[in-house]
């Protein structure tokens, strides 16, 4: 897929979101890998605190589970 093609495709996630879903904000993350190299995209999309937030929830979804759980062992 050509770069332009991605960015399109990205934009029809994006308007596809906010349109059917009512999404104020997004966040689209993803990585590629080509010959040995991943390279990783992100797309953001409405308030620059919403897309934070996003991000947050994100990392907190999935690693204070495992941040809990090393501290439950170390007790």
């Amino acid at each position: 897929m050509m770069p332009l093609d991605r960015k399109r495709a990205v934009q029809r996630i994006k308007t596809q979101l906010v349109e059917e879903v009512g999404a104020d904000a997004v966040l689209i993350v993803f990585s590629r890998t080509t010959r040995r190299r991943t390279t990783t995209h992100i797309h953001t999309w409405g308030n620059a605190l919403a897309c934070r937030g996003l991000a947050e929830e994100v990392y907190g979804h999935f690693f204070e589970p495992e941040e809990e759980a090393e501290e439950d062992e170390d007790a």
